[in-house]
């Protein structure tokens, strides 16, 4: 009869569906990473001898030293730096005597 001839039914077994590939994270390299510079601080502002500013001024130039140290060889080269600041008013006066 007709159901005779034809072909068997192939037997399909289902499948379970497959999960999604997880890709992970692609993974920051931190020795591929360039390296950055550490900011400098800022430079002090010009002291004029005013009293009132004057404990600002040291502060700054303290601060500037403190973490420029590979930049100040020595005393002499921390004393010039910090009069080289001293450009106007009464400080200029004392600065030029100094220096």
């Amino acid at each position: 009869m007709l159901l005779e001839r034809l072909p068997p039914t192939p037997v399909i077994t289902p499948t379970p569906p497959t999960p999604p590939e997880m890709n992970p994270a692609p993974r920051f390299d931190v020795s591929a990473a360039p390296h950055t510079k550490i900011p400098r601080p800022a430079l002090p502002d010009t002291y004029d001898g005013d009293r009132a500013g004057g404990e600002h001024f040291l502060q700054s130039c303290v601060t500037y030293i403190q973490l420029s140290s590979e930049a100040f060889a020595s005393d002499a080269l921390k004393i010039s730096w910090v009069l080289s600041y001293m450009k106007l008013g009464r400080a200029s006066t004392y600065a030029l005597r100094v220096f």
